[in-house]
């Protein structure tokens, strides 16, 4: 008996394995096809502009009409978008007392509107749309949703947490010098001044992403209109359950990262029913 499921054993490893191989193949064949459909609309796209400046390139989820997924259904999509530019100024030198104020109004200001929303989304109920608790992220989803879109806003969304701490250099510098500053003593737990850890923060990425990936179910489609860290983490995260880049919009203002996964269970479960209605 030992030898027989021996040998079944390696019967179904040479036989089952071609077949793997070739399932796995052939959804990377439609992933490349997807991500190639991504780099053709933003080759054609047009930019929305702020004052004549352009700012952010028009973008719109897969669809159907497509024709790059055989079983449109099978398609889950999750767009994280970074917020718009804040209404702040910030050029120039900032002394630590400044360097704090400012940190305090860039978590309360709106945002810097362009002149249409970039993003176009065609049936809004087939979309799960989140966003962070902090105004400027709330501001850029109602730029691009609109008061009347069903958005699910939480802290859970909000950026990685910065405080320039308690002990800083008496100098002015440019802001940009004092966020990165805070951000490093933060990453290595120095002068965190009572906030959130870095492993705590990562831990809620990884629980935002989970979030997400879960809209899918319900939902084939899902926005995140949150920050430049939490997206990045969040990114990483849905990566290592399995999600793929197909756009990759970088960590600038506005910038939408667009990730795709084949549910191939909703394929598999269709081929049953059908198997089963035919016996």
């Amino acid at each position: 008996m030992k030898k027989l499921f021996s040998v079944l054993g390696v019967y179904l490893l040479i036989f089952a394995t071609p077949s793997v191989a070739q399932h796995k193949k052939g959804t990377e064949l439609v992933i490349d096809k997807i991500a190639a459909k991504y780099r053709e609309l933003s080759t054609n796209a047009e930019f929305v502009k702020v004052n004549g400046t352009p700012v952010a390139q028009h973008t719109r989820f897969i669809q159907p009409e497509d024709a790059v997924v055989e079983d449109y259904s099978n398609l889950r999509q999750i767009a994280l978008i970074r917020h718009g530019e804040p209404d702040l100024e910030k050029n120039g030198k900032f002394s630590y007392d400044e360097a704090r104020k400012f940190l305090i109004n860039y978590d309360s200001v709106g945002i810097i509107r362009p002149d249409k929303p970039f993003l176009t989304v065609q049936k809004p109920e087939e979309v799960s749309i989140f966003c962070s608790s902090i105004n400027r992220a709330k501001a850029t989803a109602n730029y691009l949703f609109g008061n009347d879109s069903v958005i699910t806003v939480s802290p859970e969304f909000r950026e990685f947490e910065t405080t320039l701490g308690k002990f800083s250099p008496k100098m002015r510098m440019p802001i940009k010098v004092w966020t990165a500053a805070a951000r490093v003593k933060w990453i290595l737990g120095i002068d965190r001044d009572g906030i959130e850890s870095f492993s705590e923060a990562k831990a809620r990425a990884h629980n935002a992403a989970k979030r997400l990936a879960d809209a899918t179910e319900e939902n084939s489609k899902a926005v995140l209109v949150a920050h430049g860290f939490l997206n990045r983490y969040i990114k990483e995260d849905l990566e290592k359950m399995g999600w793929r880049v197909v756009r990759d919009g970088g960590n600038g203002y506005f910038g939408t990262t667009i990730l795709v996964k084949l549910d191939e269970n909703k394929k598999d479960d269709k081929e049953h029913i059908a198997l089963n209605a035919g016996q």
